[in-house]
């Protein structure tokens, strides 16, 4: 199966003036662990009780590894190690800098040779009939297209404007916290599924 991208730009890239491309791929949904189970079952003798039980294992040696500050090396698939914070206060001497100054901050992944070399000569793009960018609007636009929604609607929510105006979630978030932070929009509703009503509406 062909992976979908489209070509998105940067206009004024780096303050240069000009544009820069770039691809953006479509990733698909990762398999869950019952159809990672399956698929390996099928294409080796072990069985879908054995592959869970050396996922689990596996997992348990990467925890123990890691935790000790080793990098963890899977044969033929790669090395995972930690990246570390240091967030020590201010005007604290770097001689003073403790422990509980450090965290981790993530596992890193660098993909073994062949694999990486194996995945760039299966790997098939074929551009996206559609796109994922958002559409942009200036504020009054945007406000127009709101009001005139809401002249038939209630309210409206993140995911109308997300449908309705071809926005991404972070785009149509942005704009509903936008508007009612100037006073245009009144939010309402639960916390994880808020509505949004003109001011001037009861």
């Amino acid at each position: 199966m062909s992976i979908k991208y489209e070509i998105q730009s940067i206009k004024n890239s780096q303050s240069t003036g000009e544009e820069r491309h770039f691809a953006r791929i479509y990733e698909g949904a990762p398999m869950s662990a019952s159809q990672l189970e399956n698929s390996i079952e099928s294409s080796c003798s072990l069985t879908k009780g054995d592959v869970e039980a050396a996922l689990s294992a596996l997992r348990e040696q990467m925890l123990s590894e890691l935790s000790q500050g080793n990098r963890f090396y899977i044969p033929n698939i790669g090395y995972f190690s930690l990246s570390v914070d240091l967030d020590m206060p201010d005007g604290k001497s770097v001689d003073k800098a403790r422990g509980d100054y450090i965290s981790v901050r993530n596992i890193k992944f660098r993909p073994d040779f062949s694999l990486l070399q194996e995945v760039k000569t299966k790997a098939r793009f074929e551009r996206a009939q559609f796109s994922t960018k958002s559409k942009e609007f200036t504020e009054e636009e945007m406000l127009e297209k709101i009001k005139e929604y809401l002249s038939t609607n209630s309210y409206i929510n993140r995911r109308a404007m997300e449908t309705l105006f071809n926005l991404r979630q972070s785009t149509a978030l942005k704009w509903l916290r936008h508007f009612t932070e100037i006073g245009v929009l009144r939010k309402e509703g639960e916390r994880n599924y808020p509505v949004y009503f003109l001011n001037n509406r009861k």
